[in-house]
């Protein structure tokens, strides 16, 4: 296979992704209407395997004892280098090509938005293009479950600010509630994002607490648009499940009351 096909190859497929990054970057086009991520990963992946190849043949070509250019190695290397940054920012082991968007911890009575799905949408229009990538509206069980942890009801909202905060993610509404048997329901929704993504979503958590110190609380995240997500509302709420976990544990007064409770 001739080397400079391979180079010309991988040359293409890593102006493709700057061209696509830089739509979404620049709001050109809005990612939930326009499969940008579709094309993304296939020129990634192709991209992975052009450098494969033509490493391999530069390889072959040096032990033939035939010249190989400088650049031609640094183009196969950022070629790879970009496989790498995806893995950082998001995660191989993210993708998910399920048809859903919306996702919930508990589906039998599943968070609710103050917006319905429609309402919600970036683009309300189905494309004339693009239609045939769009998939019906339902509710999908999320991989994790609803959280139980050892905290009131104004103890975690505390923490969801915090790692809220944390995380650079806007608290779009917040409301709450007192049912008869002294309940409190609260429930935030959250506009979230991954760092490195443009992309956003919307994410609602919903906090029931008793007069026992515990809470139970369950996370949906829901994408603004018709297309399947590959994963990314999954992402976002295994992102805000780790973070709770890791703030409640790490709280000073989960510390005393565990040490309190292995004293007595």
């Amino acid at each position: 296979m001739n080397l400079k096909i391979i180079e010309a190859f991988c040359a293409l497929m890593l102006g493709l992704q700057v061209m696509f990054f830089l739509l979404v970057q620049f709001q050109i086009t809005d990612p939930w209407s326009f499969p940008a991520l579709v094309f993304f990963v296939i020129s990634l992946i192709l991209c992975a395997v052009g450098a494969i190849l033509g490493i391999g043949l530069c390889i072959m070509r040096k032990l033939q004892q035939h010249a190989v250019r400088s650049d031609t190695i640094v183009l196969f290397f950022m070629c790879l280098s970009t496989v790498g940054f995806f893995q950082f920012v998001y995660g191989w082991q993210s993708l998910d090509l399920t048809a859903g968007n919306d996702y919930s911890t508990d589906i039998t009575n599943p968070p609710q938005y103050q917006l319905s799905k429609y309402q919600r949408l970036k683009v309300k229009e189905v494309s004339p293009v693009w239609g045939f990538m769009d998939i019906p509206p339902k509710i999908l069980k999320s991989d994790t479950d609803s959280l139980v942890l050892p905290k009131s009801c104004v103890e975690l909202k505390i923490i969801i600010n915090q790692v809220t905060n944390k995380l650079d993610w806007i608290v779009s509404r917040r409301s709450s509630s007192v049912t008869t048997d002294k309940n409190f329901d609260e429930t935030y929704e959250l506009i979230v994002g991954a760092a490195g993504v443009h992309q956003r979503t919307n994410l609602v958590v919903r906090v029931v607490s008793n007069n026992d110190g515990s809470s139970v609380v369950d996370l949906r995240s829901s994408s603004p648009g018709r297309r399947r997500d590959f994963g990314f509302n999954e992402l976002m709420i295994r992102t805000l499940v780790d973070e709770l976990e890791k703030a409640v544990t790490n709280d000073p007064r989960t510390i005393r009351s565990l040490g309190t409770r292995s004293q007595s």
